[in-house]
């Protein structure tokens, strides 16, 4: 439940920064400054910022209580309540192939949700900071020089624009999927019993000092991503990448492990494949109706 709190909390934050987005100048990532600027200074973007700062916290307790193999797949469940928003709030229109992605998502979470079995799910707390520095910073690059490619490619070629939405989300989906590896290991090194206790836990560990500027660097590279393109190709390209890096680099790295019964393994296995599936489904479309301007969505 804790999970599904943490990915409403994200998603209906994404919306109200969408809606705040589109009404704001072009943004460039290259002027972090001034775009931190025009932010701050946005109440209904600050309104999403909050929301999306509340998921954040629930995830640090969530990750806390349940596998990666569980919680990323209901982090990730939260594109159905996303791309609802935006077809309602938004004015991006669902195709019948976007209708298909969000029952294989549903469905998947179904089947990851009935694996669960509190005996054997355990949560990883190992890890090493180094060798989460030495995977996290070439993969942040690599994030980095896709967004790169990204905007080169979409201001050449802007008739083409449901491809390049989908490049800008997988740029973003490959940073936050590092900063969603380092947030496993903050929150397996903070001690949650009191508020002192968090706050000097937190800290006094080295993986806050690396989760803040990935995070930034994510939050840089899907605020120009979110007001460059639609929210509903976006977000869930965004969210397959970052899912899949976050559970097999995590998983990895904090020696977490797949239930032993095989049935229960197998509803694992094909939930994680049906969402991953679905949500490289959902942008496939070659044409996608274009959003009403978000004034006129409102009204």
């Amino acid at each position: 439940m804790l999970a599904l709190v943490t990915t409403l909390a994200f998603n209906t934050g994404f919306v109200l920064e969408k809606g705040a987005l589109a009404a704001l100048p072009p943004l460039n990532a290259r002027l972090p400054l001034n775009l931190a600027r025009m932010l701050v200074t946005n109440p209904r973007w600050m309104a999403g910022f909050a929301l999306i700062l509340t998921g954040l916290a629930c995830q640090l307790v969530a990750l806390t209580r349940i596998p990666l193999t569980v919680a990323q797949p209901v982090f990730s469940s939260g594109i159905v309540f996303l791309l609802l928003l935006t077809m309602t709030i938004l004015g991006e229109r669902l195709t019948s192939h976007e209708w298909t992605g969000l029952a294989g998502i549903t469905a998947g979470v179904i089947c990851v949700v009935t694996s669960l079995d509190s005996r054997t799910d355990t949560v990883g707390t190992g890890g090493d900071a180094l060798r989460v520095l030495l995977v996290a910073v070439p993969s942040t690059a690599a994030g980095l020089a896709v967004f790169a490619a990204a905007s080169r490619s979409t201001g050449r070629h802007r008739q083409h624009r449901p491809a390049g939405d989908a490049t800008y989300g997988a740029a973003a989906g490959i940073v936050y999927g590092v900063a969603g590896m380092i947030t496993k290991g903050l929150s397996v090194s903070i001690d949650f019993h009191g508020p002192v206790r968090i706050v000097s836990s937190a800290l006094a560990s080295p993986y806050l000092y690396l989760l803040v500027p990935v995070t930034l660097c994510g939050f840089l590279v899907f605020q120009t991503a979110l007001q460059r393109g639609r929210a509903s190709i976006v977000a869930p390209v965004s969210s397959v990448i970052s899912t899949l890096y976050t559970v097999v680099a995590g998983t990895l790295m904090f020696g977490e492990r797949l239930p032993s019964d095989p049935t229960r393994l197998t509803l694992r296995l094909t939930g994680l494949g049906v969402i991953t599936l679905a949500l490289l489904w959902l942008p496939r479309q070659s044409r996608h109706p274009e959003p009403l301007p978000y004034a006129e969505a409102v009204e």
